[in-house]
């Protein structure tokens, strides 16, 4: 058990370190320090670095999509509550990290491959739940892609927020009216 805690912190303190300083930050020794613990400790749970970048891209997929959708989908309540909860956990989540790996996956092929990936996943997910709500297939599927679209431009901006009034107005728009 111990030893999948040391993993663990390792690659939390990765994520933290990736969203406050970027991925060039990303070093075994300076970690290590951060950490208080030895080089070594990095060696007993990660070959190498790049098999640390990979453990780290893939622990970023699983928390902030995977048991993101989980979360979710294990709501009680009708689709209009799980598209609301969709909603406001993404705007209120800390976007410093989705961010630096957006950038990252710019220059490293493993992070853009599990970047596309997250990005299919998310846009699968918001259409599933807009075709819960009440939207056509096609429309779904649209509304799904652009809102996603629209929040990766939001989240792109120095320091941004949103007000409880904002989301709200968003989920009226991602809400079929019904006659």
């Amino acid at each position: 058990m111990e030893e999948k805690n040391n993993r663990q912190t390792w690659l939390s303190a990765g994520l933290q370190i990736l969203a406050a300083q970027g991925p060039e930050r990303l070093r075994i020794m300076s970690i290590a320090e951060d950490l208080g613990v030895t080089k070594g400790s990095f060696y007993w749970h990660f070959k190498n670095l790049d098999e640390y970048h990979c453990a780290l891209i893939e622990e970023w997929e699983r928390s902030d999509t995977q048991q993101a959708i989980a979360f979710v989908e294990s709501m009680t309540g009708d689709a209009n509550a799980k598209l609301q909860c969709w909603i406001t956990g993404a705007s209120m989540s800390d976007l410093r990290l989705a961010k630096a790996i957006r950038t990252w996956s710019m220059s490293h092929p493993l992070v853009k491959e599990v970047q596309a990936r997250v990005d299919e996943q998310r846009i699968n997910y918001l259409s599933k739940l807009l075709r819960d709500v009440g939207w056509q297939a096609e429309e779904a599927a649209t509304l799904g892609q652009w809102t996603y679209w629209a929040f990766i431009g939001f989240s792109s901006q120095s320091e941004p927020t949103i007000s409880d009034k904002q989301i709200q107005l968003i989920l009226n728009v991602l809400t079929p009216r019904r006659v």
